[in-house]
C-alpha cells in the first residue's frame, strides 16, 4: 500500500476519552450526525472497528482512512467466479488522476482497491472481490441460491426489484423457482439500519406488515413502495423505505434521487468523494463531489452536473464534469 502520509491506527473503542488528543478529534461515520467516513480500500463506512487515519496536517486536505483488516487483504484471489481463467492480483492505486475504474461485477464506478487482471482488463472492488459461488438467504429460504451469468431479460431482482441483467452480469438465482438476487442485495443490505428523521432502527422485511393502516411510500424518494417485495420499516412509527434506497441512508445524503432513475441511487456507492484538487485553469481549490442540482451546468462544456462526478469551488460558483477537469489539467 503506498500513500504519501503516515498513517496512525485508531482505536475506535476510546473515542471520546481523554487518553488520546487524536481519538479525541476523530469522529466515525454517522449518518444521523451528517459524519462521513469511508475506507478507501473497500469504500465502505468506518464504524466501530480499528482504522487508520492519515496523519496530515488539516490544511494538507488529505482524508484518506483504511479499515484495519482491509490492510490484510489477500495480495490475490484465484478462481473468481466472473474470471476463472486467471488470478486477480490486489491493486492499491489504478494508474489514472483519480483512481477510478469500473468494477466488472456490479459495474459501478469505483475508487477505493481493486482485484484485477491487467492482460484482460479486469477488474472488481473489493467487495465483489469475495463472491461466494452459493449461499441461503432470509428471503427464499428453502432453497440453495447459486452464482449465474445466465438471466432472462425479465428477470427482476427479488429484493431491489431493479432487472438484474441491466447491470450486472452476475447474480444470485434459485435453480428450482424463478427467483434472482442481486450480489449486493443479497450479501451486504444490512438487517437494520437508521433513518436520521425515526429514532428508532428500521429492520428489512420479506412480506407486507400485518395490520398495516395506509398505503406504503419510501421516505427516502417518496415514491410507491411494493410490500410484496422486500423493503426497511419501523413497526414503530409506520415508516417504509426501498432497500435500493438504503445506501443513501448508510453513505451519502447529500441528494434524494428518484427511484425512475435507479443508477442515482446505486451509482456513487463505490466512490469516496472529498479529495481536493488544484489546477493552473482556476484560482482556487477544487472537491471531488457528487453533482447533485443545485450545481447547475459544467462550466466547461455547458452540460448538466447532477448524477455526475464533479469538481465543485467552494469559493464560487465554478464547477466542472471530473473528465473536463481532466481535459483543464492538460492544458
Amino acid at each position: 500500500m503506498n500513500h504519501q502520509h503516515e498513517l496512525i491506527l485508531v482505536d475506535t473503542g476510546s473515542i471520546g476519552s481523554t487518553s488520546s488528543k487524536i481519538n479525541d478529534m476523530i469522529m466515525c461515520h454517522n449518518p444521523m450526525k451528517k459524519i462521513e467516513l469511508l475506507c478507501n480500500g473497500c469504500v465502505r463506512p468506518i464504524m466501530e472497528m480499528p482504522f487508520y487515519k492519515c496523519r496530515a496536517k488539516e490544511d494538507e486536505n488529505c482524508n484518506f482512512a483504511l479499515h484495519e483488516w482491509c490492510t490484510r487483504l489477500p495480495t490475490k484471489v484465484d478462481n473468481h467466479p466472473a474470471h476463472p481463467q486467471h488470478p486477480l492480483l490486489l491493486m492499491t492505486n489504478i494508474p489514472n488522476m483519480f483512481n477510478i475504474f469500473h468494477c466488472f461485477v456490479c459495474h459501478l464506478p469505483c475508487n477505493g482497491f481493486a482485484y484485477g487482471c491487467v492482460e484482460c482488463g479486469f477488474y472488481v472492488d473489493v467487495t465483489c472481490g469475495f463472491m461466494p459461488e452459493r449461499i441461503t438467504h432470509e428471503s427464499h429460504p428453502n432453497h440453495l441460491l447459486s452464482i449465474t451469468e445466465d438471466q432472462p431479460p425479465s428477470a427482476w431482482c427479488l429484493m431491489c426489484h431493479i432487472p438484474t441483467i441491466s447491470n450486472h452480469i452476475l447474480s444470485f438465482s434459485c435453480s428450482f423457482c424463478d427467483v434472482y438476487i442481486h450480489p449486493w442485495c443479497a450479501l451486504f443490505l444490512p438487517k437494520t439500519i437508521r433513518h436520521p428523521y425515526d429514532k428508532h432502527p428500521m429492520h428489512i422485511s420479506y412480506l407486507p406488515i400485518e395490520n398495516h393502516k395506509s398505503e406504503y411510500f419510501c421516505e427516502i424518494c417518496e415514491e410507491p413502495l411494493n410490500p410484496h417485495n422486500c423493503f426497511y420499516h419501523c413497526d414503530v412509527c409506520s415508516q417504509s423505505v426501498h432497500p435500493d434506497c438504503a445506501p443513501l441512508i448508510l453513505q451519502c445524503e447529500t441528494e434524494t434521487y428518484s427511484s425512475y432513475y435507479y443508477k442515482g441511487i446505486y451509482l456513487f456507492l463505490n466512490m469516496k468523494f472529498g479529495s481536493i484538487h488544484m489546477t493552473d485553469g482556476h484560482p482556487h481549490p477544487l472537491t471531488f463531489a457528487q453533482g447533485i442540482a443545485s450545481d447547475g451546468d459544467c462550466s466547461e462544456c455547458g452540460w448538466r452536473l447532477q448524477f455526475k462526478m464533479i469538481l465543485r469551488c467552494s469559493e464560487c460558483e465554478f464547477a466542472v464534469h471530473h473528465h473536463c477537469f481532466e481535459e483543464l489539467n492538460k492544458s
